[in-house]
């Protein structure tokens, strides 16, 4: 990023969108470059004007066919960590703006109200760059990242999966795989039902109980009582050992608990309860990705699409992965997988197979699988998700503290 303003470039051939851009940034510590043309229309040349900008916003009315195929291109060939805006009208149908999210996009703004949208997505992609960066004079790391599990039915291992990624997120090395290369924590707010305590052979907590019956505002001296730190090197927030209504907690206590965890934490894992209420809101909003697990039954597929539509009505620019649960990658696709893909008009990220011997000697052992049985078909895909979860969601202290992983 730019020591000074920072560099945009917009792309689009209409002229009323130029002003309206340029009348936003007017002021503020932006360098604005413009072209009044389209991004098929400058035949190759966006690429090395993108790659050169830390910001590039285009105007992806009318997107198909080549056009398409522009877009991707020039997202791909962006600089190392700009941002991508793409620009439509407000009425733009789901399965469109999933589209330019997979091309490459970052953000979705509506054309007619960008003068009022495109200024404070700036202004929170600059802050965002800023947290990444090692703040020398400070002291101060970067903030982690937050992965929320959630789960379109009970029963298919959300949880198992949830504490299985948390523990394979730590990147152990060295000898007997003893040294933890990040920092990872993972909360059970199943505030009801919780499971991840019996998982990992910890006592449940009323912390989590208490904050919510009591009104608190969690901060960095909440979390260091109520983290319980295993050997492996993961902490653990336990969901309460006893009953409470899920409307106690309040949003805002949610959103302190998360903001404090990620000042300590290079990833934190939050599994989610398999109910829609209020306080899931700040858990989405700082959701880095949100793992959306089930199997491929007809009754979960549809409960996937309606929970995933909920999630992006709220949360269009949210990043999802779709994890299916005891179902080993296919090398050729069931009709029941093209059924289901169909249905949910996009692929599955992420393939993990049924394996219940381990999984129960994992909950006999109150272990992670790394620990009983790492060599299992289960304990490997998961395994695989984490290496690609640290690859495109690196940890906090890169700089400031070599030793954890990139």
């Amino acid at each position: 990023m730019s020591d000074t303003n920072t560099p945009v470039l917009l792309i689009s051939s209409d002229a009323a969108l130029h002003d309206a851009v340029q009348t936003a940034l007017k002021a503020e510590a932006f360098d604005l470059t413009s072209k009044n043309d389209s991004i098929v229309g400058m035949n190759g040349t966006a690429h090395p004007l993108a790659a050169s900008h830390d910001i590039v916003v285009f105007d992806a009315e009318g997107f198909e066919g080549h056009t398409k195929g522009a877009i991707e291109e020039l997202c791909a060939k962006r600089a190392t960590g700009a941002m991508m805006i793409a620009l439509a009208h407000d009425d733009l149908p789901l399965s469109k703006h999933r589209e330019l999210k997979r091309l490459g996009a970052d953000e979705i703004l509506p054309k007619d109200c960008v003068a009022e949208e495109l200024l404070p997505q700036l202004k929170a992609w600059k802050d965002r760059r800023l947290a990444a960066m090692p703040a020398i004079w400070t002291g101060q790391a970067t903030e982690g990242k937050i992965i929320s599990i959630a789960q379109a039915r009970g029963g298919v291992g959300a949880s198992t999966f949830a504490v299985n990624l948390a523990d394979s997120l730590l990147g152990r090395s060295g000898v007997l795989k003893k040294t933890s290369k990040t920092e990872v924590c993972i909360v059970d707010m199943d505030f009801q039902f919780g499971s991840i305590a019996a998982q990992l052979d910890v006592p449940e907590s009323d912390a989590l109980w208490r904050m919510a019956m009591e009104g608190t505002l969690p901060d960095a001296a909440f979390v260091e009582q109520t983290v319980i730190k295993l050997d492996s090197g993961l902490s653990v927030i336990t969901a309460p050992a006893r009953y409470g209504p899920l409307e106690a907690i309040q949003p805002e206590q949610i959103a302190r608990l998360l903001d404090a965890l990620r000042k300590t934490y290079d990833y934190i894992i939050v599994d989610l309860p398999h109910a829609l209420v209020s306080w899931l809101d700040p858990i989405l909003s700082r959701s880095d990705r949100l793992m959306l697990t089930t199997d491929v039954t007809v009754p979960s597929v549809r409960a996937t699409r309606k929970l995933m539509d909920f999630f992006l009505a709220e949360h269009p620019d949210l990043d999802i992965e779709l994890v299916a649960l005891q179902e080993k990658k296919p090398l050729v696709l069931g009709s029941h997988h093209r059924a289901a893909m169909e249905l949910l008009e996009r692929k599955f990220d992420h393939w993990v197979p049924a394996d219940k011997r381990a999984a129960k000697d994992a909950l006999d052992h109150g272990k992670p699988l790394s620990q009983v049985c790492p060599r299992s078909a289960l304990s490997k895909a998961v395994c695989k998700i984490a290496v690609g979860t640290r690859a495109a969601l690196p940890p906090r202290f890169n700089a400031a503290h070599p030793g954890h992983m990139a």
